[in-house]
Protein backbone atom coordinates (compact mmCIF):
# COMPACT_ATOMS: atom_id res chain seq x y z
CA UNK A 1 0.00 0.00 0.00
CA UNK A 2 1.47 3.41 -0.97
CA UNK A 3 2.41 5.75 1.83
CA UNK A 4 0.64 9.07 2.46
CA UNK A 5 3.71 11.10 1.40
CA UNK A 6 3.74 9.32 -1.99
CA UNK A 7 0.07 10.24 -2.55
CA UNK A 8 0.77 13.87 -1.63
CA UNK A 9 3.63 13.98 -4.15
CA UNK A 10 1.37 12.63 -6.91
CA UNK A 11 -1.37 15.15 -6.08
CA UNK A 12 1.12 18.05 -6.01
CA UNK A 13 2.65 16.98 -9.33
CA UNK A 14 -0.80 16.68 -10.92
CA UNK A 15 -1.84 20.13 -9.69
CA UNK A 16 1.46 21.63 -10.86
CA UNK A 17 1.09 20.08 -14.31
CA UNK A 18 -2.50 21.30 -14.64
CA UNK A 19 -1.53 24.83 -13.63
CA UNK A 20 1.38 24.97 -16.06
CA UNK A 21 -0.80 23.70 -18.92
CA UNK A 22 -3.47 26.30 -18.16
CA UNK A 23 -0.84 29.04 -18.05
CA UNK A 24 0.63 27.90 -21.39
CA UNK A 25 -2.79 27.86 -23.05
CA UNK A 26 -3.50 31.39 -21.82
CA UNK A 27 -0.07 32.65 -22.86
CA UNK A 28 -0.48 31.25 -26.37
CA UNK A 29 -3.59 33.40 -26.89
CA UNK A 30 -1.84 36.71 -26.13
CA UNK A 31 0.78 38.25 -28.41
CA UNK A 32 2.43 41.62 -28.87
CA UNK A 33 3.21 42.78 -32.40
CA UNK A 34 5.64 45.63 -33.11
CA UNK A 35 5.93 47.30 -36.50
CA UNK A 36 9.23 48.44 -37.96
CA UNK A 37 10.12 52.04 -37.11
CA UNK A 38 9.16 54.97 -39.35
CA UNK A 39 10.04 58.65 -39.05
CA UNK A 40 7.00 60.89 -39.49
CA UNK A 41 6.94 64.03 -41.61
CA UNK A 42 7.61 66.99 -39.25
CA UNK A 43 4.11 68.41 -39.87
CA UNK A 44 2.43 65.05 -40.39
CA UNK A 45 1.55 62.02 -38.31
CA UNK A 46 1.90 58.24 -37.99
CA UNK A 47 -1.21 56.07 -38.18
CA UNK A 48 -1.53 52.42 -37.24
CA UNK A 49 -4.39 50.09 -38.16
CA UNK A 50 -4.87 46.64 -36.64
CA UNK A 51 -7.54 44.06 -37.42
CA UNK A 52 -8.21 40.56 -36.11
CA UNK A 53 -10.78 37.80 -36.42
CA UNK A 54 -11.35 34.82 -34.16
CA UNK A 55 -13.87 32.23 -33.06
CA UNK A 56 -13.46 33.61 -29.50
CA UNK A 57 -13.87 37.19 -28.19
CA UNK A 58 -10.88 39.42 -29.00
CA UNK A 59 -9.13 41.98 -26.85
CA UNK A 60 -6.90 44.41 -28.71
CA UNK A 61 -4.94 47.51 -27.72
CA UNK A 62 -2.81 49.49 -30.19
CA UNK A 63 -0.48 52.36 -29.28
CA UNK A 64 2.08 54.53 -31.07
CA UNK A 65 5.45 54.47 -29.32
CA UNK A 66 8.55 56.66 -29.38
CA UNK A 67 12.05 55.24 -29.76
CA UNK A 68 12.41 55.60 -25.97
CA UNK A 69 9.35 53.32 -25.52
CA UNK A 70 7.03 56.13 -24.43
CA UNK A 71 3.38 55.98 -25.46
CA UNK A 72 2.82 59.04 -27.71
CA UNK A 73 -0.65 58.09 -29.01
CA UNK A 74 -2.81 61.18 -29.68
CA UNK A 75 -6.01 59.59 -30.99
CA UNK A 76 -7.66 56.26 -31.49
CA UNK A 77 -10.85 54.47 -32.47
CA UNK A 78 -11.95 50.89 -32.11
CA UNK A 79 -14.68 48.58 -33.36
CA UNK A 80 -15.80 45.17 -32.15
CA UNK A 81 -18.41 42.84 -33.67
CA UNK A 82 -19.78 39.51 -32.46
CA UNK A 83 -20.72 36.52 -34.63
CA UNK A 84 -24.38 37.48 -34.17
CA UNK A 85 -23.70 40.87 -35.79
CA UNK A 86 -21.43 39.65 -38.58
CA UNK A 87 -23.18 36.43 -39.51
CA UNK A 88 -19.88 34.73 -40.39
CA UNK A 89 -19.37 32.93 -37.08
CA UNK A 90 -16.36 35.10 -36.15
CA UNK A 91 -15.61 37.89 -33.74
CA UNK A 92 -14.02 40.95 -35.37
CA UNK A 93 -11.80 43.62 -33.78
CA UNK A 94 -10.37 46.77 -35.39
CA UNK A 95 -8.19 49.49 -33.86
CA UNK A 96 -6.85 52.67 -35.47
CA UNK A 97 -4.44 54.89 -33.54
CA UNK A 98 -2.25 57.82 -34.49
CA UNK A 99 0.23 60.35 -33.24
CA UNK A 100 1.19 63.88 -34.31
CA UNK A 101 4.34 63.73 -32.14
CA UNK A 102 7.65 64.11 -33.96
CA UNK A 103 8.92 61.44 -31.53
CA UNK A 104 6.46 58.79 -32.85
CA UNK A 105 8.29 55.81 -34.38
CA UNK A 106 6.38 52.52 -34.30
CA UNK A 107 3.12 50.79 -33.46
CA UNK A 108 2.73 48.21 -30.71
CA UNK A 109 -0.40 46.03 -30.76
CA UNK A 110 -1.40 43.63 -28.00
CA UNK A 111 -3.95 41.02 -29.07
CA UNK A 112 -5.72 38.51 -26.85
CA UNK A 113 -7.97 35.74 -28.13
CA UNK A 114 -6.86 35.61 -31.79
CA UNK A 115 -4.27 33.54 -33.62
CA UNK A 116 -1.24 35.40 -34.95
CA UNK A 117 -2.15 34.40 -38.52
CA UNK A 118 -5.54 36.13 -38.11
CA UNK A 119 -4.08 39.52 -37.16
CA UNK A 120 -3.19 42.27 -39.65
CA UNK A 121 -1.22 45.41 -38.77
CA UNK A 122 -0.22 48.37 -40.92
CA UNK A 123 1.68 51.58 -40.16
CA UNK A 124 1.83 54.60 -42.41
CA UNK A 125 3.38 58.07 -42.27
CA UNK A 126 1.20 60.92 -43.53
CA UNK A 127 2.26 64.48 -44.37
CA UNK A 128 0.31 67.66 -43.58
CA UNK A 129 -1.69 67.26 -46.82
CA UNK A 130 -2.82 63.74 -45.99
CA UNK A 131 -0.48 62.02 -48.46
CA UNK A 132 0.59 58.75 -46.86
CA UNK A 133 3.43 56.28 -47.36
CA UNK A 134 4.15 52.98 -45.67
CA UNK A 135 2.50 49.62 -45.22
CA UNK A 136 -1.24 49.78 -45.80
CA UNK A 137 -3.94 47.33 -46.78
CA UNK A 138 -3.93 43.55 -46.40
CA UNK A 139 -0.60 42.50 -44.96
CA UNK A 140 0.37 38.86 -45.14
CA UNK A 141 3.79 37.32 -45.32
CA UNK A 142 4.52 33.83 -46.52
CA UNK A 143 3.61 31.14 -44.06
CA UNK A 144 0.38 32.88 -43.03
CA UNK A 145 2.07 35.11 -40.48
CA UNK A 146 0.98 38.65 -39.86
CA UNK A 147 3.40 41.38 -40.97
CA UNK A 148 5.94 42.72 -38.52
CA UNK A 149 5.50 39.58 -36.44
CA UNK A 150 8.97 38.21 -36.98
CA UNK A 151 9.53 38.34 -33.25
CA UNK A 152 6.18 38.38 -31.44
CA UNK A 153 6.48 38.42 -27.67
CA UNK A 154 4.40 35.93 -25.73
CA UNK A 155 2.65 37.51 -22.77
CA UNK A 156 2.26 35.49 -19.60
Amino acid sequence: MPSISWKIKVVCATIGLAMSMAQSAHAASSVILRTPSMVPNPKGHLECKASATSTTPIGMVAVIMSSSRTNVTDYGTGFRASPAATGDGLYHADETVGSFSNRARYCKVTVMGAKLADVQVSLKACDANGECTGADGPNRQSGGRAPFASSPETVR
